[in-house]
């Protein structure tokens, strides 16, 4: 039982920042990344998540590696939210200074993620189901695992997910 039918106005909705959605996008300098470093580690925040879009043009390895210089000055832990990598770039990762990952994997029917991601990378449901795997065998201190519940029946989704992450700690 889904909650809606999924067409192009119902994926706007469940995701925000869908690259349909025409609203301004930009990534921080690194200049930026220090003065917002410096203003969550003066609240006391030792560990961080850098997130970023799904997009490897504007959120590359090399552009995290340059703002992990800037943010291990301040954190003690740096995960990551980003788009699903190759284990080398995940090592590369974890060499740097990056201990966790967390990936959503949004929902595990693959019918379903497949009508909501009609194109690019993000389409290959089995690449994205086997991200936490990924990074564990980079090296990733932490994995972490969530669904963005209501694309299915919520209850077959959380079992899943609690699947998923058991299937990760063996």
């Amino acid at each position: 039982m889904r909650l809606f039918p999924i067409t192009n106005i119902y994926y706007q909705i469940y995701c925000s920042f869908s690259f349909t959605n025409p609203f301004p996008r930009r990534r921080l300098t690194i200049e930026e990344i220090q003065k917002e470093a410096q203003v969550i580690a003066d609240m006391g925040i030792k560990h961080i998540i850098l997130l970023t879009g799904e997009s490897r043009l504007h959120a590359s390895v090399e552009y995290l590696k340059e703002s992990l210089t800037v943010l291990k000055q301040y954190f003690s832990s740096i995960a990551i939210e980003i788009q699903p990598l190759d284990e080398n770039d995940y090592k590369e990762l974890v060499d740097d200074g990056i201990d966790g990952l967390t990936v959503y994997q949004e929902v595990y029917n693959e019918g379903i993620y497949r009508e909501i991601h009609k194109k690019g990378p993000k389409r290959n449901f089995r690449y994205r189901l086997e991200t936490p795997e990924r990074g564990a065998e980079a090296g990733m201190r932490s994995l972490n695992v969530g669904a963005l519940l209501g694309l299915d029946d919520w209850r077959k989704e959380c079992f899943l997910t609690g699947a998923h992450a058991s299937y990760l700690h063996i």
